[in-house]
């Protein structure tokens, strides 16, 4: 015992009766919210705040880019009550008159966040409130511009701030030599413990959860055992808690209210496919009793006469990094020649370098250059500024009077690969923020869809998928950059659901692919003609040859024998490179040089598909081939030949294909969403304390805790297993709880981890584990010795502070929330880093 005491003073914990006021070590990451956090300083007291004219509680901004920010309420999400925090004669409220004031604390969800110990410097002062600018505002506008001539470039938001960095967590205050570090946690912050292990929540009034968009009865209604609660008996000492899933509550749980007031019936719904080498727009006016069409957006600046359903993904830059060219709007940044004016820099695939990072399929080194001083996000969202810039001039020529009234609630759905990882939805989420198709981070009228998802509603729409319950449809989206496929069964055939049957899988095998390998070809034609470096006869014919090739060559290749001729406008002959008559030559099998590897991977993609379909002993009805690359003739040709006989009938192309994705994803935003479940990609774990097993557990992750037990830092608590079915919008619950000391902060941060293996690693600290997105919460409005059970045991007193995580999965994002007692604490919502 002397021992454990000893080692307990070393972490500023004491025997009960001490005036030591030293938080105690959380034991289950996921329970220790408030456990080991507070172990590890007591928080004093602090001067009276200053009234608040407002009667409410201030809005934080500020918050960094790339940095977790709180999400607000959402419609019908349980909400404190509207209390003013800064009550006159500097009486916090909520306390009764003669009781030591609980400190202020300001949520780490953004902006300056301020120590858990001690007073502040100053008093608290009121912010601003954060929605839409204030034409009678000062300074500059918050948002994107509503009227007026178009703006120059996207909003500024400056890059995303280092989360390493001095105003990240490992730079703040808050966890400078904290011993929460020691014990696995986030910074000063220790993690909990899973409820699982230890038994119910002590009896006593509890609320249930309730659930997405519900609203929590009143503290003190709810009973022992509800929802909120752990249920039946705990499994065996030191096993996992098995996650819960909560059933959604109805069609309005997910229903999302934009932000402003004042919505009329009628909705303006705008898909955009943001593809790698070209993108589209539709649209569609839902109003009552109309039956909604979708449009796709067909004039483009700069296109002149012609109308075209997509345009290129591509932008030019001067030597000032201002865009002087995008799309098909390329007149300024051309010379005579058709050549990028002296100083302009072309940039294109820039959307692939959107999730390079930890994508072993992307090879960084074959992706065109970005210019100096931009990120990705920077360049994607120049793009899909100009992008929107040109939606809202068509929109506002075909809609008129309609566009002005509705565009303030427009809800976006944007298409993503459906095998992009975490980090490459968020960079495309900050993306579409910085170009102001959003007011804010918290602005919720944008949902990112995958394109097989957005596919299938076209098809659905189409009444291309004749299906029985239980057949399946895999979809094989080619598109510019990446090759997705996924397979749907069919659920219900009246209301049409379907969901997912295998876990979706592709590469980086698009058409961006060919032009690679084309490009490797020329070049090596182009050395024979012997010209010297930086020879402007070479780079004519190579720029010719590539035009010819992205245009013509690419779309028409049949594998037939046939040669192809390129006029590259110069006039002297060059037997050896294929040139004569001013005419480079390229034969079939220079072309079919192109096509075999990308095509013969994405048939692998095919094949493996099917067979995981046929384990499940299910019926495959169709392969539907959509997207741009999905054109090609040729590719079609192949997947038909390659595939198991009894399926080559049922390999169809619609003949919309090259719009399919877009169409389908305003499909989306008109009707319930199709696809009722997704099969995880990836584990999603959070880092917990649990028992520490002798023999079992490696002796340096051994650590003390208040009770006087030992623990073991680092070890996780799985929400969602890979290859798990998850039901869309019903979360996935586990309870947890912390061990708090007197007087310790009840603010913390929570790491929420995410595992591409097929066996989750048992530790966090594998690198194999990486870190997804921070869960910040704040109980502080928790009266600490009222609200939660006190433990009194030999090492001194202590509290258990039980609460729930409920995370879910859609398969294109995930939401996280803390829940105690009813109250949701702390949410998360794709802010991935």
């Amino acid at each position: 015992m002397d021992q454990v005491n000893s080692r307990l003073k070393k972490f500023g914990f004491s025997r009960k009766g001490s005036t030591n006021n030293g938080s105690t070590p959380p034991l289950h990451p996921s329970v220790s919210h408030s456990s080991l956090n507070q172990q590890q300083q007591p928080a004093r007291q602090t001067p009276p705040p200053q009234p608040n004219p407002l009667g409410r509680p201030p809005s934080y901004t500020g918050a960094p880019q790339g940095q977790v920010q709180g999400q607000g309420q959402p419609s019908g999400a349980p909400t404190p009550p509207a209390q003013n925090p800064y009550p006159p004669q500097g009486q916090p409220q909520g306390q009764p008159q003669g009781q030591q004031p609980q400190p202020q604390h300001q949520p780490p969800h953004g902006g300056q966040r301020s120590p858990p110990v001690g007073p502040p410097s100053h008093p608290p002062q009121q912010q601003p409130n954060v929605g839409p600018p204030n034409p009678q505002q000062q300074g500059p506008p918050q948002g994107p511009p509503r009227q007026g001539p178009p703006q120059q470039g996207p909003p500024q938001q400056g890059p995303p701030q280092n989360l390493n960095g001095p105003q990240g967590r490992n730079g703040s205050p808050m966890s400078q030599g904290h011993p929460g570090q020691q014990y696995g946690g986030h910074g000063q912050f220790p993690p909990p413990i899973n409820t699982a292990q230890y038994g119910r929540p002590p009896q006593g009034p509890g609320v249930p959860y309730p659930g997405p968009g519900g609203q929590a009865p009143p503290y003190g209604q709810g009973h022992p055992g509800g929802p909120g609660y752990p249920q039946g008996g705990p499994p065996p000492f030191g096993q996992q808690q098995q996650p819960q899933h909560i059933p959604q509550h109805g069609p309005a749980a997910h229903a999302h209210e934009a932000p402003g007031g004042g919505r009329s019936q009628s909705q303006l719904i705008v898909g955009i496919d943001f593809g790698t080498t070209f993108s589209g727009v539709a649209y569609a006016f839902v109003a009552p009793g109309q039956e909604p069409q979708e449009s796709i957006i067909a004039e483009w600046p700069g296109a002149g006469n012609t109308t075209r359903q997509k345009v290129p993904t591509v932008l030019y830059y001067d030597q000032y990094q201002k865009v002087v060219g995008w799309g098909p709007d390329i007149g300024e940044a051309l010379a005579p020649t058709g050549y990028p004016k002296q100083g302009v820099q072309k940039v294109e695939w820039f959307k692939l370098q959107l999730m390079v990072s930890g994508n072993t399929y992307i090879d960084p080194i074959n992706l065109p250059p970005l210019p100096p001083g931009k990120s990705e996000i920077d360049v994607a969202a120049d793009y899909l500024f100009k992008l929107r810039q040109a939606m809202r001039a068509a929109l506002q020529k075909s809609l008129g009077e309609v566009f002005n009234r509705e565009e303030r609630n427009i809800k976006y759905f944007l298409t993503v690969p459906a095998i992009w990882n975490d980090a490459g939805k968020a960079a495309t989420r900050q993306a579409a923020i910085q170009a102001g198709f959003l007011r804010d981070a918290n602005d919720n009228r944008l949902t990112l869809i995958t394109e097989p998802e957005a596919a299938a509603m076209f098809c659905s729409k189409m009444g291309l998928l004749n299906l029985k319950i239980h057949d399946a449809v895999l979809i094989v989206d080619c598109g510019g950059g990446t090759v997705d496929l996924i397979a749907y069964e069919v659920e219900e055939e009246v209301p049409f659901s379907v969901a997912e049957c295998t876990a979706g899988s592709g590469d980086s095998c698009g058409s961006t692919a060919l032009n690679r390998n084309f490009s490797n070809i020329l070049r090596a034609k182009i050395r024979k003609m012997k010209l010297p470096d930086g020879s402007r006869t070479a780079g004519k014919v190579y720029a010719k040859c590539i035009m010819d090739f992205e245009n013509r060559i690419k779309a028409d290749f049949r594998n037939n024998g046939q040669k192809w001729a390129v006029d590259v406008g110069i006039e002297t002959d060059f037997p050896d490179a294929g040139i004569e008559e001013g005419y480079m030559t390229f034969t079939n099998e220079e072309i079919l040089q192109c096509f075999e590897p990308v095509v013969n991977r994405i048939l692998e993609l095919v094949r493996n598909q099917i067979i995981a379909i046929q384990a499940q002993n299910r019926q495959l009805q169709n392969v539907l081939v959509v997207g741009g690359f999905g054109a090609s003739e040729y590719l079609f040709q192949q997947i038909k030949l390659h595939v198991p006989p009894q399926f080559q009938n049922k390999v169809v192309r619609p003949m919309d294909s090259v719009a399919a994705i877009v169409k389908g994803a305003v499909t989306a935003g008109i009707t319930e969403r199709v696809v009722t479940s997704r099969v995880a990609r990836r584990h999603y774990l959070m880092a917990t304390l649990q028992p520490f097993k002798e023999g079992h557990h490696p002796e340096a992750y051994r650590v003390p805790s208040l009770d006087g037990k030992d623990r073991c830092k680092y070890t996780r608590q799985i929400f969602v297993t890979k290859g798990q079915r998850v039901k869309i919008g019903e979360p996935v619950k586990v309870s947890f709880f912390r061990q708090v000391a007197p007087g310790a902060t009840l603010m913390y941060e929570d790491i929420l981890y995410a595992c591409d293996d097929d066996v989750c690693p048992e530790y966090t600290k594998d690198s194999r584990i990486k870190e997804v997105v921070t869960l910040t919460s704040d109980l502080s409005r928790k009266n600490l010795e009222k609200d939660f059970e006190r433990m009194d045991t030999p090492q001194g007193t202590f509290y258990r502070v039980y609460f729930d995580i409920y995370l879910t999965l859609d398969g294109s994002e995930f939401n996280a929330e803390l829940v105690c007692q009813g109250e949701v604490m702390g949410r998360c919502s794709a802010k991935f880093r």
